[in-house]
């Protein structure tokens, strides 16, 4: 049963932003923002109405506030959750809507919209009329997880002729009933709904099949406008802080000239950010838009034939007016500036003069980049002051790691240079870019040379004995290529060769020696022995490289050498680690399942996957606090990295983990919104990441589990799509 706080905190979200009270009747404006149409009607002034959010103006149509589109997808969520709240706090005062007696209620039919006794609910099962209906017990409605209410929507009626409007008008565009269809538009062009319907969604399909790449690219600008906004305002403030240096030596009455010089920057980062925040106002006001538009695009993929009818015109006419502003929008900061404050010489009173030089690349250079790939950059050395050359500003680009190679500088004789340099190595590089002889502001910069990885697909090779692959869970390599994958749902481990072909399948469901239930993590300590984490079991199994059973160790409980469901294993010098996700914490074992020590329960929340680190410290991936939590081999803590407080690089659902040669620490996330791998340095600092949820190649769905081959290649446990996905820049 939803608890008072769930119902509280859906009734939250279910509310108009005008009234405060659940939506009724709730219609989308032009901007896709929704309200009650009573509340719309309150705020309508003529015939204009303006957002309370965005504040843009719409125009209400002729035939008033009711002819907005409807909001059908918060519609039925608000019907859901009036039900769930009465059957959450008003259970036993629940009456039967379909007769006058008091028996207890038992079920609830959706496309009735009603509550049903004993006798009713036995009535709607022989009745041909109901028996279509799919009535749900209201014990599943009071479970926890609970069932969504979706009623069915209820057809139209003629006014005319008090008919269903099942047909519709395409020559008028607009419902009508059967006996419409032989008077009054007889000669028309009529089909039924259901046609109708069919051919129209498909055609909203193709007009809105844009919005998700355009909705990508103006996140991207965004993030870039943003980040310049964020630069400019820094490095304003930097000068500021050198201008407050150079004054202070000087005697009080040179405090009045200092006030001025520091205006001229404060003016300037004025002028810049105001810029870029109406250039971010638009862009963001598009990007709202498409974002409500394609949440009315979505909603009304599930909605009903009429439902899709009244509301193909609005999505027409807003995509067509989102398209037009986000075509003539400008993506690339309109704004970028680098302020220098140089001190002078010069007689009272003037003793600095701000400079500022203007660039498009640089010095904001990329946090990192692919292998192999070259980054080009300008370089200005023009001055506002008085828009000419700097005289004698010989550029040179200088590189202090061999990760990155730099390329010849070009002088283009008009104040700007052009340069390059192309990641030649994996690692964290240093650049630095030279003016006179001089490295500028920032210099040097810290760049990332990382791997760029491209699936590969060899579903056709990674099989099991049945000819697919059922749930991969847990990956590990051993020395010599062999690597092995839990599969859950068929209770087997599979062995594969280095060519990545199926060797042998061991086990099969039970509890005997050599049998699974549920088996997760896998690891391979250095006499290519393997261990598994037999989940349901509650132990851990060893095999040899063959699938030979060797012995097992743990039972369930939570004391010493008992295991709680465990999930990731790892096998580390001489001793196997244990994630256990019901007893949050980590148990310790020798490779002859001597135990050791437990430790890691007063941090943990729900460990799933372990990793070694090149520091030879142990990551885990902690899916309840949505993090990398650090520890040494003994069980000290010593820090978390992936936190939903650490802005770029945040984790959701980490799962799974590895770790490279390089040293970079790879995070399989499972979320929905993310299924990616996050890649993190070795210090725990954010990457890059790759990966989005979905079924084609390179797109994943729950990769619980991560390794990487001896070749460097990355193999995931794509679970949901019942494969392993390679990832390798070979």
């Amino acid at each position: 049963m939803m608890s008072a706080a769930e119902v509280k905190n859906a009734q939250t979200n279910l509310t108009c932003p005008v009234c405060y009270r659940l939506f009724k009747n709730p219609k989308y404006l032009p901007c896709y923002h929704s309200y009650c149409q009573g509340c719309l009607e309150k705020t309508q002034v003529q015939s204009k109405i303006t957002c309370p959010e965005c504040r843009k103006v719409a125009k209400v149509p002729a035939g008033g506030v009711k002819e907005f589109t409807n909001n059908f997808f918060i519609s039925r969520l608000v019907d859901d959750l009036i039900v769930k709240k009465k059957v959450a706090e008003e259970a036993e005062k629940v009456k039967c809507d379909s007769c006058t007696e008091d028996d207890p209620v038992v079920s609830f039919c959706p496309e009735c919209n009603a509550f049903l006794c004993n006798l009713c609910n036995e009535f709607h099962k022989r009745s041909k009329q109901f028996s279509h209906h799919d009535v749900v017990p209201l014990t599943e409605l009071q479970s926890d997880q609970g069932v969504p209410i979706q009623a069915k929507p209820k057809v139209p009626l003629c006014q005319e002729h008090d008919y269903e409007l099942k047909h519709y008008c395409e020559t008028c565009s607009e419902l009508v009933c059967m006996y419409c269809t032989m008077k009054t538009h007889n000669e028309h062009n009529h089909d039924t709904v259901k046609s109708v319907a069919s051919k129209h969604r498909n055609h909203l399909k193709e007009i809105t099949a844009p919005m998700e790449e355009m909705i990508k690219d103006l996140s991207g600008s965004e993030d870039k406008i943003d980040k310049m906004m964020k630069k400019i305002k820094q490095q304003g403030e930097e000068v500021n802080m050198e201008i407050d240096k150079h004054y202070n030596e000087l005697a009080q009455k040179l405090m009045k000239q200092s006030s001025q010089v520091k205006q001229q920057v404060d003016d300037m980062v004025s002028q810049k950010e105001k810029a870029l925040k109406k250039q971010l106002d638009d862009l963001r006001s598009t990007k709202d838009g498409l974002v409500k538009l394609k949440e009315l695009n979505d909603a009304l993929e599930k909605s009903s034939d009429e439902e899709i009818l009244s509301a193909e015109m609005s999505v027409i006419d807003g995509m067509q007016q989102l398209n037009n502003s986000y075509e003539k929008i400008n993506k690339v900061p309109v704004q970028s500036v680098t302020v220098e404050f140089v001190p002078t010489e010069e007689s009272f009173p003037q003793f600095g003069r701000l400079s500022v030089l203007h660039s498009s690349v640089w010095p904001d250079l990329p946090e990192f980049i692919a292998l192999g790939e070259q980054v080009n950059i300008t370089i200005i050395t023009k001055g506002t002051d008085d828009d000419k050359k700097l005289e004698q500003t010989p550029v040179k680009l200088k590189s202090y790691t061999n990760n990155i190679v730099v390329g010849p500088v070009v002088d283009n004789k008009d104040g700007t240079y052009m340069a390059s340099f192309t990641g030649e190595k994996v690692g964290e590089a240093k650049l630095s870019v030279l003016i006179n002889g001089q490295e500028t502001r920032g210099s040097p910069y810290s760049i990332v040379v990382c791997r760029n990885y491209q699936a590969v697909n060899l579903s056709d090779k990674i099989l099991n004995k049945s000819g697919s692959m059922g749930k991969p869970w847990g990956i590990a390599f051993g020395k010599h290529g062999v690597w092995a994958v839990a599969d859950e749902s068929n209770h087997c481990v599979h062995i594969f060769d280095g060519q990545d072909q199926l060797v042998v399948s061991v086990g099969s469901k039970g509890k005997s020696n050599g049998e699974f239930n549920y088996p997760h993590g896998v690891a391979f300590d250095d006499d290519d022995h393997f261990y598994v984490a037999d989940f349901g079991n509650h132990r851990i199994q060893k095999f040899d490289v063959n699938g030979n059973y060797l012995l097992q160790f743990g039972s369930s409980g939570s004391g010493n050498g008992q295991l709680q469901s465990p999930f990731g294993i790892i096998a580390h010098n001489g001793r196997v680690y244990v994630a256990e996700y019901a007893n949050h914490r980590i148990s310790v074992f020798e490779y002859n399942g001597h135990f050791c020590i437990t430790f890691g329960a007063d941090r943990l929340g729900a460990p799933w996957d372990l990793a070694i680190n090149t520091n030879n410290q142990l990551l885990i991936a902690d899916h309840t606090h949505s993090s990398v939590v650090v520890f040494t081999l003994f069980g000290q803590y010593k820090g978390r990295f992936g936190t939903p407080e650490s802005g770029k690089g945040q984790l959701k659902c980490p799962c799974s983990l590895a770790t490279d040669v390089n040293g970079f620490v790879l995070v399989g996330d499972n979320h929905s919104s993310y299924d990616c791998i996050t890649i993190f340095g070795k210090d725990g600092n954010f990457i890059h990441c790759f990966g989005s949820h979905g079924s084609s190649s390179g797109q994943l769905n729950s990769p619980l589990g991560i390794a990487v081959s001896p070749n460097g290649s990355i193999y995931v446990c794509d679970c949901n799509n019942k494969r392993i996905q390679i990832f390798s820049n070979f």
